[in-house]
């Protein structure tokens, strides 16, 4: 009777990989688990079809990964470092905060409108995925730069004279986000909906910004509290 190989993932030898080569499997890794999830979604993304994809066995996944959100986690900061350095480039040739502030904020409509396939990754599955603070605890360097890098920029437009604390800063960011990902959501959430203009709505987006962080900075600087509505002038 012909011998019939039953060996299981955790049978199977292990081979020895070194550091170029680990690095450039995990590469591939990503790269055939981004292919999977634009393709079939996120449902169809799983450890064991990732292997099948490879020729690998199950378990050399889960050496690198140590389950389906953190190879997600994968996929995403790999997007959010991607986009931290189009951030930082992009204004590196500014000075005024105001005019750092702008090309921030148009850089970031510009990225995700390039990669509506990546923003639809991160932004609109998360029901199957978990939450953005999830995602931000488990991967804390590389999102908390992003972050970072977004307060830094805001904190840099208040008046002269003027030191706002952490409430001010992360209220005037969550508003810097509400109007960003409010127009996001728009054109790549809703790409059917017949936008009237929409590079004037992207104009209005970053102006609309601009106008909350200053009307908002001034507000507190007034000494409103956390709990005064937050109303922009211009809008």
């Amino acid at each position: 009777m012909a011998h019939i190989d039953q060996h299981t993932d955790r049978e199977r030898p292990r081979l020895r990989r070194g550091p170029a080569e680990m690095a450039a499997l995990k590469r591939e890794m990503l790269e055939r688990a981004r292919k999977i999830y634009r393709d079939e979604g996120v449902e169809a993304l799983s450890m064991r079809r990732l292997a099948q994809e490879l020729g690998i066995s199950t378990m050399a996944i889960y050496s690198y990964f140590e389950s389906k959100k953190a190879l997600l986690d994968g996929l995403w900061i790999e997007v959010f470092e991607a986009l931290t350095d189009e951030l930082l480039d992009a204004s590196k040739d500014q000075r005024a905060p105001r005019k750092v502030l702008e090309a921030h904020t148009r850089c970031l409509l510009d990225f995700w409108e390039r990669h509506p396939e990546q923003f639809r990754m991160i932004y609109m599955s998360l029901t199957q995925t978990g939450s953005l603070e999830e995602i931000g605890q488990s991967q804390q360097p590389v999102y908390n730069r992003l972050l970072g890098l977004m307060r830094e920029r805001v904190a840099a437009c208040a008046p002269e004279g003027f030191e706002p604390d952490e409430t001010a800063i992360r209220l005037i960011c969550d508003q810097m986000s509400v109007r960003t990902m409010g127009y996001l959501m728009m054109v790549i959430g809703l790409p059917r909906y017949p936008l009237y203009d929409r590079e004037a709505l992207r104009e209005f987006t970053v102006q609309g910004v601009l106008r909350d962080v200053a009307d908002q900075f001034a507000r507190f600087a007034s000494g409103a509290n956390a709990t005064t509505p937050m109303v922009s002038s211009g809008d």
